[in-house]
């Protein structure tokens, strides 16, 4: 049996309304370094950085969602459902923000008892930042596992991309296409705040500027709990994110 409904995400995640501080643990990037008409390190990990954040309804702000829908689900065993989600910024926030995402969602049961959702979506997302604006189309794979009462957490494995055009609103302003996807296994949520608790995903952004010029860079990302994880690009850079 196949059921659709509409769910308002805004009032689901507090997430979704804190902005994103960046901290770098090396030396700033010096201003010639990105005179060869690509985009510079400092772009990257705002594209990255704001692909994960929860004020621009990035990575987290979606996995937040997840746990609240698998966390209160009315689904039957093996029952699959479509679902509208959408989501926006408050007023006054420093990030404008929005996405209408549809989700196809199934319940997988053991003995009659929910062990796992598989989520399906795409969708529209972007975001207005201080630092860089992003108009994207979306797409994910969820597999949340831990439904059952005896496990204190959920946890996910996904893959989360963003594919659309980038203005940077620093150094030369470049416009850009980008990919970026974030690819996960076995981060903890907690069942209580939904909130990503630990565990670990890659980042990979690929794309070219309105110059010509294409670029690729990866990262690894560790969560931390608390709002908080380490960037750390091919490079060794590493970077401090707190949302």
């Amino acid at each position: 049996m196949k059921k659709k409904s509409v769910l308002p995400v805004k009032s689901l995640s507090a997430l979704a309304f804190l902005a994103i501080t960046l901290f770098t643990s090396c030396k700033k990037e010096s201003a010639g370094e990105s005179a060869d008409n690509t985009i510079s390190e400092e772009e990257v990990v705002d594209v990255m950085a704001q692909g994960l954040a929860g004020n621009s309804g990035g990575f987290t702000t979606q996995t937040t969602t997840a746990a609240g829908v698998a966390a209160r689900t009315s689904l039957s065993c093996g029952q699959t459902s479509d679902t509208l989600i959408t989501g926006h910024h408050i007023s006054g926030a420093a990030v404008s923000y929005s996405y209408s995402i549809e989700i196809t969602r199934s319940l997988t049961c053991v003995n009659m008892i929910p062990a796992s959702f598989a989520f399906q979506y795409s969708g529209a997302s972007s975001y207005d930042a201080p630092r860089i604006a992003s108009d994207d189309a979306t797409t994910a794979a969820f597999t949340i596992d831990g439904l059952q009462p005896s496990s204190t957490s959920f946890v996910f494995n996904q893959t989360y991309t963003r594919i659309g055009t980038q203005q940077s609103k620093i150094r030369q302003r470049r416009s850009f296409t980008s990919t970026l996807t974030f690819s996960s296994a076995d981060i903890t949520v907690s069942k209580e705040t939904h909130k990503i608790l630990s565990g670990s995903a890659t980042a990979q952004l690929t794309g070219q500027v309105s110059t010509g010029r294409e670029f690729s860079y990866g990262a690894t990302i560790t969560f931390h709990g608390n709002n908080s994880a380490t960037l750390v690009l091919q490079n060794g850079r590493s970077f401090e994110l707190t949302w």
